[in-house]
């Protein structure tokens, strides 16, 4: 770490939130949106505005644990820990606005995709009950051994609200009660671009409640919030505590004058967090984006040269 950022640490670092996981939720944002400022607008849109709930519900996320995507595109698969190389490779930047994004890069951790949303989710519950086996054996095991039991990885399933009918959501919602399941359900609102007025926002922490899930509406333009829910809601179910369910809800600001600033800017938020708390610099955010800019304009470049062979 350069000599000046270590300056401008303050004196005291919060436990819950560390300096250092602030600084890695703000450079994933941030390489987020830059990354889908460079493709084409068909892809640019899917995760306009989820930039918070993408990554402040994956930071405290480990190799043991796996993840159940319900978007695709270059900037999932880049949040992944997929090679940006490999990501913009994958990216069709002369294809028409209407066409979907690529096919998902191969990331460890990251469940297959399936023919529908439900087929998913089931999967991924499938998933979350192969890793409470594992960790059941692996716990008895370390009884007959006086070895310490590792802590069981959780499974996160990231879906639309209206992605499955209210009726399977109650289905799956309690059998993850019944089964004590490691897995954490991570509502998304509609991308910015697709948000239209809809009174069913929250509903689905109510449903999960009388499912016997613990259901949370959280501000899903407020990084630091998402991630105290998802740190609570992942560490709760390593421990055996298990499902949670995070809604992620956009709070709408009464003032505002048209639909694209209806909500708030979760990175700017983030950033006015950090800069209060003395976590970084102004000139290290900027060294940051221009860093990641260069490096997004070199891959672009040798991946349309690629595809123009």
């Amino acid at each position: 770490m350069m000599a000046n950022e270590a300056a401008a640490q303050p004196a005291y670092e919060n436990p819950l939130i560390p300096n250092a996981r602030l600084r890695q939720m703000h450079r994933a944002m941030t390489h987020a949106r830059m990354l889908a400022s460079a493709l084409p607008h068909a892809q640019r849109a899917q995760t306009a505005g989820l930039e918070a709930c993408l990554v402040s519900t994956s930071a405290d996320l480990g190799q043991g644990d796996l993840v159940s995507d319900t978007q695709t595109g270059a900037v999932v698969d880049l949040l992944r820990g997929a090679d940006l190389r490999a990501v913009l490779r994958h990216a069709k930047f002369h294809a028409p606005r209407s066409a979907r994004a690529g096919k998902p890069v191969a990331a460890v951790g990251r469940l297959p995709a399936a023919p529908s949303a439900a087929e998913r989710i089931w999967m991924a519950l499938g998933s979350a009950a192969s890793l409470q086996a594992a960790a059941a054996h692996a716990k008895a095991h370390a009884k007959e051994t006086d070895e310490a039991a590792k802590q069981s990885g959780v499974v996160t399933i990231y879906a639309q609200s209206r992605e499955i009918p209210t009726a399977i959501w109650r289905k799956v919602l309690s059998f993850a009660a019944g089964q004590h399941l490691p897995v954490i359900f991570v509502v998304l609102p509609p991308p910015r671009n697709q948000a239209k007025k809809t009174t069913n926002l929250g509903t689905l922490s109510d449903l999960a409640l009388r499912c016997g899930v613990p259901g949370v509406p959280v501000d899903a333009d407020d990084a630091v919030a998402v991630y105290r829910v998802a740190q609570e809601s992942i560490g709760h179910a390593r421990i055996g505590g298990g499902p949670a369910l995070m809604e992620c809800v956009p709070f709408v600001i009464p003032s505002a004058k048209s639909p694209r600033n209806a909500t708030a800017d979760a990175i700017a938020g983030l950033e006015s967090y950090m800069l209060h708390r003395g976590v970084v610099t102004r000139s290290w955010m900027q060294r940051e984006a221009k860093a990641f800019a260069k490096r997004v304009a070199n891959a672009k470049q040798l991946a349309v040269k690629g595809r123009a062979k």
